[in-house]
């Protein structure tokens, strides 16, 4: 991809994905997210949508996205939670913990 075509596609991809939380947010019932109860279902339901996205994409994409989102989940939610402001290695026990 060029830089232009890299550009101009990072300029749409943003507000899309935004827009797509939004809806999943809402299809979920979540629309502020205030108790892990919600993040589990939010949860739930991207995964619901990647996963029948992927199932429905012919191979080798399909193989490709599937091997790409294993090896970078673990480092995007990360990085995301260092953004967020979270600490990596939570240090308060969750609520009804021992």
């Amino acid at each position: 991809m060029t830089s232009e075509a890299e550009m101009r596609f990072l300029q749409e991809f943003g507000p899309r994905v935004a827009a797509l939380v939004n809806r999943l947010q809402e299809a979920a019932g979540v629309r502020e997210l205030r108790t892990r109860a919600d993040l589990d279902i939010l949860a739930a339901a991207a995964l619901e949508l990647l996963t029948s996205a992927l199932a429905n994409m012919p191979e080798p994409m399909r193989g490709q996205r599937v091997k790409g989102v294993s090896e970078t989940l673990t480092v995007e939610v990360a990085k995301k939670r260092e953004q967020l402001g979270l600490d990596v290695l939570q240090r308060t026990p969750p609520k009804g913990s021992a």
